[in-house]
């Protein structure tokens, strides 16, 4: 099959123009790539899945928010295989329609985790959070429906495309604040800084299990830069989720994929895959 061009490809993010999602997306293919904006997450998940896109990406963790945990479970309930991964640069903006002045705003519009990276700044100011499904999404509702002393939490670009003005510009709480996008489907055409596998597994409830599989790691010197659990179906049970530095295709990494595996009940591979 021929390869695809950049203009040519279809890559699906969450949220509307001007969310943080599609600059990640045209960081990792390219500025010319089709970017198609979803309702959801799953939604996402979905069109890579049924073919509607080539790719899709998604945001998993953020420096100062934490996990994405609905992310998370959508990458544990499906089974689309983590192809790239980038650390974006989040600078937060309050974003307002033109004559709302700052001393004016009494509540802020904007997706979880950004409210959750500008909390401080919020409780400074006195001005209420109010969730939205997106920052994008929360800057377009400011802008179209005329919400009393409302402004959003969005970047830059998305007040330039609703008609926003900036009121404030970073105002997130670190200026370290960074969120970790993923890829699903087609792997992106970057140049990577190095290669890292994603696992999911499960272990027997008893002492010492989750011990033998960290050590499969440490044994051939192979770092696990992240471990979370998240809840299963069932009461108290959980999965967890493993970031190794190193890909599949070292011998090492499969050889401690292997150990590791004897120790657990599941063992699945989310990814092996280049981190920008």
């Amino acid at each position: 099959m021929d390869e695809l061009s950049p203009s040519e490809i279809r890559v699906a993010f969450q949220g509307e123009p001007g969310a943080y999602g599609e600059e990640a997306l045209r960081v990792l293919y390219g500025p010319d790539v089709e970017a198609v904006p979803c309702p959801t997450f799953r939604a996402v998940f979905e069109a890579v899945a049924e073919g509607h896109v080539d790719s899709g990406v998604i945001p998993v963790e953020s420096s100062l928010g934490g996990p994405v945990a609905e992310s998370v479970d959508l990458l544990l309930e499906h089974d689309l295989p983590i192809s790239g991964e980038l650390s974006l640069r989040i600078h937060h903006c309050l974003v307002a329609p033109p004559g709302l002045a700052l001393e004016d705003v009494e509540q802020v519009l904007s997706h979880p985790q950004a409210l959750a990276q500008c909390a401080g700044y919020l409780r400074r100011r006195g001005l209420r959070p109010v969730p939205e499904t997106n920052t994008a999404i929360a800057a377009r509702r400011v802008s179209r429906e005329a919400l009393p002393r409302t402004a959003a939490i969005a970047s830059s670009l998305a007040a330039e495309l609703y008609g926003l003005v900036v009121l404030e510009d970073g105002v997130e709480d670190s200026s370290d604040n960074y969120t970790r996008f993923v890829t699903l489907g087609q792997e992106p055409e970057h140049t990577w800084k190095r290669r890292k596998t994603a696992l999911a597994l499960t272990v027997p409830n008893e002492p010492g299990a989750l011990y033998r599989v960290l050590g499969a790691f440490s044994a051939r010197g192979l770092d696990v830069s992240r471990l979370e659990s998240r809840p299963q179906r069932r009461a108290w049970e959980y999965v967890w989720c493993l970031d190794v530095e190193g890909a599949l295709e070292e011998a090492r990494v499969r050889e401690a994929v292997q150990a590791a595996q004897a120790a657990c009940i599941t063992l699945r591979v989310l990814g092996s895959y280049g981190v920008a």
